[in-house]
């Protein structure tokens, strides 16, 4: 339970960090900080009606239409970023028929009262490859400004951990859950611990502009 609470907290941490900076940060940042309050929005509310009022019903819809939401609004955010004009057309069209898929997947393949690992694998597999190029352009770049100092990458580093990690777990979910649930668990707690890595990178990467400009003021 201790983990729960721990990613909780990283999230809202990550959230308020993004609020508080919000007129600090680039337009690109802002999007993934709008995204972490919604997510933190979403997270607290199951948190509470589950632990304060005892809900016990289905929350899967609410995740499922998630997934809607996070890979739009992480492809929305390499589609500002990513200079390759190649990828720029893919991210173009991954939001295009990124909505279409979903709606196949969570109403036809599953339902949506069912965890929709389709839709999660192919938009998570999607964004490492988004986020492996952007942070392949800035490795390569001729830029002399820091890596330290760039919120973008540190989005970008954060997602390549998380998803990295987590979508082969969750395209497994429904078999897990129903042949290995004792593994299954165990899984979820490596869910957490990098979603926790990945909220506090998010927080870092809204701290990035100001950390510098204490540092060159000090």
């Amino acid at each position: 339970m201790y983990l729960k609470y721990l990613y909780l907290i990283s999230l809202g941490v990550s959230a308020i960090t993004g609020i508080y900076q919000m007129n600090k940060i680039t337009r690109q940042l802002k999007t993934v900080a709008l995204l972490c309050t919604y997510t933190f929005l979403l997270e607290l509310s199951v948190f509470l009606f589950r632990h304060n009022f005892g809900y016990q019903g289905n929350i899967l819809p609410q995740y499922n239409f998630f997934i809607l939401v996070e890979f739009m609004f992480y492809a929305y955010f390499f589609k500002q970023i990513v200079k390759n004009t190649y990828v720029l057309k893919a991210i173009k069209l991954f939001l295009f028929i990124f909505p279409v898929l979903w709606y196949i997947f969570s109403f036809y393949c599953f339902n949506i009262f069912q965890w929709s690992s389709y839709s999660f694998v192919f938009g998570g597999t999607i964004i490492i490859f988004f986020a492996l190029i952007y942070c392949y352009e800035k490795l390569t770049s001729n830029e002399t400004t820091s890596l330290l100092n760039e919120g973008e990458f540190w989005v970008a580093i954060g997602l390549i951990v998380y998803y990295t990690c987590v979508v082969p777990y969750m395209g497994m979910f429904h078999y897990l859950t129903a042949n290995y649930e004792q593994l299954a668990v165990k899984l979820k707690k490596l869910n957490l611990i990098t979603n926790i890595i990945m909220y506090l990178l998010f927080a870092y990467a809204f701290l990035c502009k100001m950390i510098k400009t204490e540092k060159y003021s000090s």
